[in-house]
C-alpha cells in the first residue's frame, strides 16, 4: 500500500534544483531517498538501522519497489540529500507538496482544524547555570587550540586547565557543591571577560563561532562594573588581576539567552524549560477518514503561541487550505487575533484569555450588558430588549456608536443605571468599541453549550502531539540547531501523515476483502444446500480464516 499510494506522490522535479544540470545524476533515485526518508521516521530508526533495513528487509524492498540489486545506499547519500533540503528550504516543499496530496487522495476535509503546540528539545545536555559557563569556556578554548595554536598558548596556563584537559575533555571545574557554585560562578564570568578582551582585536579569533558564543555569554549573563573585581580567598583566580565585571541576578536574564554552545538556537521556557516549541495544526471532525497534520512549524520556547496564530492560517492560505474554523486554546484566542483571524475569513474557536474586562457594581450597567455585534450582521440589542435604531462603525479606530429610541428608553427599567448617554434631541446612544464587543459577545458564547460541543474537538491534538513524540521520536531528536530540527519535525510529520493514509487504505482493502468473504462463504452454503436439499445456513465466522478452518 506505501508502494502503491505514497511513493507516487513523491515528485522528483521539484528537487531538480538541488542538482546540477548537467553534470550526471543523483547516484540513487530521489524518490527511494525520499521514500527511505519517509519510512526512517515512520519506525523512528537510526541512519545505520533504515540503511540496514533497506539492504535486508524484503518489507522496505517492497515498500519502495526495488531490486535486490538496487537496495544499496551509503549513509553519505542521506546526509547529502538532507543538506541540500536545509539549505534551499525545499524541505517545508517536500511537508507541504506531500501533504497536500494525501488531502486530495484520501478526501478529508480542511474545514475545520485545530492547533496547539508541544515542547521538544534538540539533542543538547541541559546544562546548570554554571555549567553552561564551564562549558562554552571549554568549546572556545578547543577550538582555539585547533584553528590558532599559538593564541591558545598565550591564554595563562591556569585559566586552560580550569576548563579544558589535555586531551579537550572537560575538567570538574563545573562539578561544584551547591553552597560552591555561586563562587565558582563568579570565577568563570571574570574568566569569561579576560579570554573576551584579550581577542577583542584579533580578527582571525573573531572569526570563530565560539568567540561569538563568548561574547554573547557574556553579554547574556554578566554586567559590566565601573571598578574591577577580583577573587576572594579560596577563588581559583585569586592570583590573577581583578577586571570589571559581575555575574547578573538570575530574574534579569533574557529567556532568549544561550542555552548551550552547542546549540545556540535553543530558548528558555519558565513554563517548560530549555528548547523548541513546534506548532502544530492538523484536520477533525472527519469521521472514518484519518485526520491529516496540515501545517507544522518550528518556534522559540522564548516567545508566546499567541504570535503563532496568524502566521499558520497565512501559511494555509497560501496553500489553499485554510479552514474555516480553528479551535485552539486560550493563548492562541486573544481577541486581536480573533478580529484578524475573522478578517481572513477564519473563526477562532477558544476561551477569551484573562476575565471579564467590566467589574461594576450590581446596581450599574456595564458594556457587557450589551449584545453588540462588531460585523453589524445581526442587530444589537441593550439589556432592556431594544434594539439599536442605528449603528456607526469607525473603521480608522474602531470605535461603534449604537443610538436608541430615547422614549423607549425613558420606560425601561435600567434607565438610571444604563451607561447609554442622553443626547438633547432624546436619543440614546452607546458608545463601544470593534475589540470590546468582540470579547464581550465571545465571553457570552463561552458559556453555550454549542461553544463547548466545538471546542471540546481541540483536546484531540493532544492525542497526535504524543503521537509524534512516542511513536516517531519527535520527542527525542538525534539531531541539534534550527535548521536541522526545523526538518526532522518536517519529516516525522509527514511520515505520521503517510502512516495514517497507508492504514487507512489498508483498513478499507480489508473491509472489502471482509466482505467479499462473506459473500463468496454464504454463495458456497447455498450451493452446499441446493445439492443436499436441504435448508442453507449462514456462514459462520471461522469460515473468514483458512487457517482456524484447517484446524477445526
Amino acid at each position: 500500500m506505501f508502494r502503491a499510494k505514497a511513493l507516487p506522490m513523491i515528485d522528483e522535479s521539484i528537487f531538480r534544483h538541488l542538482f546540477h544540470a548537467d553534470n550526471g545524476r543523483p547516484n540513487k533515485p530521489v524518490q527511494t531517498v525520499i521514500g527511505l526518508l519517509i519510512l526512517k521516521d515512520v519506525f523512528d530508526l537510526t541512519d545505520l538501522e533504515s540503511l540496514e533495513r533497506l539492504a535486508y528487509d524484503l518489507m522496505f524492498h517492497m515498500a519502495l519497489g526495488l531490486d535486490v540489486d538496487e537496495t544499496e545506499c551509503c549513509q553519505k547519500t542521506l546526509h547529502n540529500f538532507r543538506a541540500k533540503l536545509m539549505a534551499t528550504a525545499a524541505d517545508r516543499l517536500l511537508f507541504q507538496s506531500l501533504t497536500d496530496k494525501i488531502i486530495k487522495t484520501v478526501g478529508v476535509d480542511v474545514g475545520k482544524q485545530r492547533l496547539d503546540s508541544t515542547h521538544i528539545v534538540s539533542n543538547i545536555a541541559r546544562l546548570t547555570r554554571l555549567g553552561l559557563f564551564c562549558e562554552t569556556i571549554r568549546v572556545f578554548l578547543a577550538a582555539l587550540k585547533k584553528n590558532a595554536p599559538k593564541d591558545f598558548d598565550a591564554v595563562p596556563e591556569p585559566l586552560r586547565k580550569r576548563y579544558l584537559k589535555e586531551d579537550g575533555a572537560a575538567t570538574r571545574f563545573g562539578d561544584a557543591k551547591s553552597d560552591e557554585c555561586r563562587r565558582r560562578l563568579g570565577v568563570c564570568a571574570r574568566d569569561v571577560w579576560r579570554l573576551v578582551d584579550r581577542f577583542r582585536g584579533c580578527e582571525e579569533v573573531r572569526t570563530l563561532e565560539s568567540y561569538s558564543l563568548l561574547e554573547r555569554l557574556l553579554n547574556d549573563q554578566c554586567e559590566i562594573t565601573k571598578t574591577p573585581n577580583g577573587g576572594g580567598d579560596g577563588d581559583a583566580d585569586n592570583t590573577e588581576p581583578g577586571v570589571p565585571v559581575e555575574v547578573k541576578e538570575p530574574t534579569t536574564i533574557s529567556p532568549d539567552s544561550l542555552q548551550s554552545p552547542h546549540d545556540p538556537d535553543v530558548t528558555y521556557s519558565g513554563h517548560k524549560g530549555k528548547g523548541y516549541e513546534v506548532q502544530v495544526a492538523e484536520t477533525h471532525g472527519n469521521g472514518e477518514l484519518p485526520e491529516i497534520i496540515t501545517h507544522v512549524e518550528v518556534t522559540s520556547s522564548s516567545g508566546s503561541d499567541a504570535s503563532a496564530t496568524l502566521p499558520t492560517l497565512d501559511a494555509l492560505a497560501e496553500r489553499g487550505i485554510q479552514p474555516k474554523e480553528m479551535a485552539a486554546d486560550t493563548t492562541y484566542c486573544s481577541t486581536d487575533n480573533a478580529i484578524a483571524a475573522a478578517a481572513r475569513g477564519t473563526e477562532l474557536v477558544g476561551p477569551v484569555p484573562g476575565t471579564a474586562s467590566d467589574t461594576m457594581p450590581e446596581d450599574h450597567l456595564g458594556k457587557g450588558d450589551f449584545l453588540v455585534d462588531p460585523n453589524g450582521e445581526r442587530p444589537s440589542t441593550c439589556v432592556g430588549g431594544q434594539t439599536a435604531t442605528k449603528t456607526e462603525r469607525n473603521d480608522a479606530n474602531g470605535v461603534l456608536r449604537l443610538s436608541f429610541n430615547g422614549a423607549v428608553c425613558a420606560k425601561c427599567p435600567f434607565s438610571d443605571i444604563c451607561p447609554a448617554r442622553l443626547l438633547k434631541d432624546g436619543t440614546r446612544v452607546f458608545t463601544t468599541t470593534v475589540r470590546q464587543a468582540t470579547m464581550e459577545q465571545r465571553r457570552a458564547y463561552e458559556q453555550s453549550e454549542e461553544f463547548k460541543e466545538r471546542y471540546a474537538a481541540r483536546a484531540g491534538i493532544e492525542a497526535t502531539n504524543s503521537e509524534l513524540k512516542r511513536a516517531h521520536g519527535l520527542g527525542r531528536l538525534r539531531v541539534r540547531r534550527q535548521p536541522q530540527v526545523r526538518l526532522a519535525v518536517y519529516l516525522k510529520a509527514m511520515a505520521c501523515n503517510v502512516k495514517r493514509m497507508v492504514a487507512h487504505f489498508v483498513k478499507a482493502l480489508r473491509a472489502a476483502a471482509k466482505v467479499t468473504d462473506v459473500a463468496m462463504a454464504g454463495a458456497n452454503c447455498a450451493v452446499e444446500a441446493g445439492r443436499n436439499g436441504t435448508q442453507a445456513v449462514s456462514p459462520r465466522p471461522w469460515l473468514w480464516f483458512p487457517t482456524r478452518c484447517l484446524t477445526s
